[in-house]
C-alpha cells in the first residue's frame, strides 16, 4: 500500500510539473500560429485579390478569427479601440503579441493598402520579438518538467 502511495505522489509531482510547463509552451505555439497566419494574410493583401471581409470569412485561423471579431465589433457600432480590444480577447493580456495585435487593429479600418502592408510588417517584427520571449519561456518549461519529476522522486525517497 505504501508503494502505491509513493507511486501516486511521484505521479502527482510529475503531473504538476507538466501542467505548469504546458502553460508556458502554449504561448510559443500561439505566437508561431500568429506568425504563419500573418504571413498568409500579408500575401493575400499584397496580391490585392481580397478585401478584409473576404479574408476574414475565408480563413478560420487564429489571426483571421481576430480580424473577423474586429470587423464584427465595428459593424455593431463599437469604437476602434473597443473593436481592437474585442479582436485580441483570446491572447494573454499584457504580452508582446497582445500589444502588437492591439496596435495592428487600432485604426485598421481607416488605413489604405500601402499602410496595411506596413502594419503587417511591423506586426511581423513584433511577433518575432514575442517568439524570442516565448522560446525562453519554453526553455523554462523544460526545467519545470524535470523539476517536477525530481521533486517527486526526492519526496518518494524521503518517505521510504
Amino acid at each position: 500500500m505504501k508503494t502505491v502511495g509513493l507511486a501516486l505522489l511521484f505521479g502527482l509531482c510529475c503531473l504538476t510539473g507538466f501542467r505548469i510547463a504546458a502553460g508556458k509552451t502554449e504561448r510559443m505555439r500561439t505566437v508561431r500560429a500568429l506568425q504563419g497566419d500573418l504571413q498568409q494574410f500579408s500575401e493575400r493583401i499584397a496580391s490585392g485579390r481580397s478585401s478584409l471581409i473576404g479574408i476574414a470569412s475565408e480563413q478560420p485561423d487564429l489571426f483571421c478569427g481576430a480580424l473577423s471579431r474586429y470587423l464584427d465589433a465595428l459593424a455593431q457600432g463599437k469604437t476602434e479601440d473597443g473593436a481592437a480590444e474585442t479582436a485580441v480577447e483570446g491572447l494573454r493580456s499584457g504580452s508582446t503579441e497582445y500589444n502588437g495585435m492591439q496596435m495592428f487593429f487600432t485604426g485598421l479600418s481607416a488605413t489604405g493598402c500601402t499602410d496595411l502592408v506596413k502594419r503587417t510588417e511591423t506586426l511581423g517584427s513584433i511577433l518575432k520579438r514575442a517568439e524570442t520571449e516565448s522560446e525562453s519561456e519554453a526553455k523554462q518549461a523544460r526545467v519545470i518538467r524535470v523539476s517536477g519529476a525530481l521533486v517527486g522522486a526526492a519526496i518518494a525517497i524521503l518517505l521510504i
